[in-house]
């Protein structure tokens, strides 16, 4: 595995926004800088062309000055304040010092100290207003505040008004403050703030390249140890060993717990997986067993399905016997009409009665004995059938626990992230194996409920027809004895008697009635469960087919866990 080139490196994304942004901090503090020394230098410059004024100003005799007028340059009073002015003028570095004076609408030069031909006569017309210079000749200072850049040099103006012995102004003076020295310092110190501003990038720089070899010397330890660890084959055993005592130590520290945590996660997954192994071994065992025990229920189905039908052939031949009863009713009821004429034939046939009463009783008895025998034995046997619902309670038992193991799979799979996909996967498909064993199990077992309650509904109607012929068909013949005994002991009181008997025939007509309807539902009862049992066998061969696709897909997924487990192996554990 080759690494990857990178357009950009890391060095560059850090160098670059850092050299920005010294070089801009370096701006801004060097215009700062210079605007503070500017303002500094110049506000000196200020006081001082204010100061040099004053002690001009000093030098001034407002009396002397307000006597003087055009044409005085040659008075003695002119030449001595002059004099006094230009001694002042180069004793302060004072570039232009003269006064001025108005009429209200003009100002005009006084005394001028400028040494060049250009130097003003007393009189002549001053460049600037009377309206910019209306406050100072009203008696207000005024003092530039900044260095004003002329042909002249860097001039700082200050005018001054004039007062005579009486406080009246007599002019204004003018000072031209040479600030020429300032301009200069400034300049060289602006050339300062530039050469300690560049000095102060180029150390930045190579500081920060050195820490960014610092850096990169650790991130480029960190970056060979991870390359090492991603072409190692899924060692997971391996470590970041990096002592720098910093970020980088960290993560290096971080990206060790989280192989500890991969190595924790892949074992977790191996083991799962051999228990997967193991569960789906169990759940094939169990599915073949399954599959006999479905085979033998098929089999107890069917032959129950034959003891039903001969149950109802037994049920039609009592329905028969019972027919034969009824008519033989019928014929006792009618000779009973027929007994008030004839007591000797109600005699004879009273004992005819008697013994066919007799013999049909001893037959009967025999007959339900027979029938309560093999009803029960049936029952019984059909009481096997509750071994299904045993079968799949066992069944959704292994459902149960393979949904559980798939879910715990599943959230195995979902920490192990994308190399766990592939097993969440496997683990989804094990859930729905597990489900739909689940419905075709629950599916045996309603079906197996129904069968047993039909079964239970069938001894209970069979007992109740037992108990029927014991204490109502039995009673019926053992009345009917009693009453051909009376018919035998007392001949005088036949129409009593024959009525009695006809009232005790009408009466066994009903119960027979009665007989007849019981035995119908019985025989209903026992069609319903024989094709109820049919049903069962029915879903009982579907079952044993569910349960061998249950087997192949346990099989499958059994072989899904060895592969799963051969793909953990392939990392490095321990």
């Amino acid at each position: 595995m080759k690494q990857k080139k990178r357009r950009i490196s890391i060095r560059l994304k850090i160098l670059l926004p850092v050299v920005l942004l010294v070089t801009v901090l370096c701006v801004v503090l060097g215009i700062s800088s210079y605007r503070k020394m500017n303002d500094g230098m110049v506000a000196m410059g200020v006081d001082q062309a204010e100061m040099v004024s004053e002690i001009a100003l000093g030098a001034i005799d407002g009396d002397v000055l307000k006597t003087l007028g055009p044409g005085c340059e040659d008075s003695a009073e002119y030449q001595t304040m002059r004099d006094a002015m230009c001694e002042i003028q180069q004793s302060y570095g004072i570039a232009f010092l003269y006064t001025l004076h108005t009429d209200g609408e003009i100002v005009y030069y006084g005394i001028d100290t400028d040494a060049s031909e250009e130097c003003a006569d007393y009189g002549e017309e001053f460049e600037v207003s009377y309206e910019e210079l209306a406050d100072c000749f009203a008696g207000e200072e005024y003092v530039q505040d900044y260095i004003d850049e002329t042909v002249d040099g860097h001039l700082i103006s200050v005018y001054k008004p004039i007062y005579d012995s009486t406080g009246a102004i007599v002019g204004v003076l003018g000072c031209d403050y040479d600030a020429e020295h300032v301009s200069e310092r400034l300049a060289s110190s602006t050339k300062q703030i530039v050469l300690i501003a560049v000095a102060a990038l180029v150390i930045g720089v190579l500081v920060l390249c050195l820490v960014i070899n610092a850096m990169m010397k650790g991130l480029k330890q960190v970056e060979e140890k991870v390359y090492e660890l991603v072409s190692s084959e899924g060692d997971l055993t391996k470590k970041l060993e990096i002592k720098s005592r910093d970020e980088l130590q960290n993560i290096a520290e971080n990206i060790n717990d989280l192989l500890a945590y991969i190595r924790g996660i892949m074992i977790t997954i191996s083991d799962n997986s051999m228990k997967l192994d193991g569960s789906s071994g169990t759940i094939v065992r169990k599915l073949s067993q399954a599959e006999i025990s479905i085979t033998d229920v098929s089999a107890f189905m069917e032959e129950m399905s034959a003891s039903m039908e001969q149950t109802n052939y037994s049920l039609n031949q009592i329905t028969d016997a019972i027919g034969q009863v009824y008519t033989s009713l019928e014929a006792i009821f009618g000779q009973a009409d027929e007994g008030s004429k004839s007591s000797e034939e109600i005699r004879v046939n009273a004992e005819g009665i008697y013994r066919n009463a007799a013999e049909e009783r001893a037959s009967a008895k025999s007959k339900a004995d027979e029938m309560a025998l093999e009803v029960n034995e049936r029952i019984k046997k059909s009481k096997a059938v509750e071994e299904i619902s045993v079968l799949t309670a066992n069944i959704l038992n292994i459902s149960s626990q393979t949904n559980l193991l798939a879910l715990n799979a599943s959230i195995e799979a979902a920490r192990a992230g994308e190399a766990g996909r592939g097993f969440a996967v496997v683990a989804d498909e094990i859930s729905k194996l597990a489900t739909d064993s689940a419905e075709a199990a629950t599916s045996i077992q309603k079906v197996s409920a129904e069968v047993i309650q039909a079964v239970n509904d069938l001894a209970k109607e069979a007992a109740e027809m037992l108990t029927f012929m014991e204490e109502t068909a039995m009673k019926g013949y053992e009345k009917l004895l009693e009453i051909s005994e009376s018919y035998q002991g007392d001949v005088g009181s036949l129409n009593r008697l024959m009525q009695n008997f006809a009232a005790e025939s009408a009466s066994l007509k009903e119960n027979m009635d009665g007989i007849v309807a019981s035995v119908e539902a019985v025989r209903t009862a026992v069609g319903e469960c024989t094709s109820g049992v049919a049903d069962v066998s029915e879903r009982s061969v579907e079952l044993t087919m569910n349960v061998g696709e249950i087997e192949n897909e346990a099989n499958v997924n059994k072989e899904i866990a060895l592969n799963l487990n051969q793909e953990v192996n392939k990392f490095k554990l321990e």
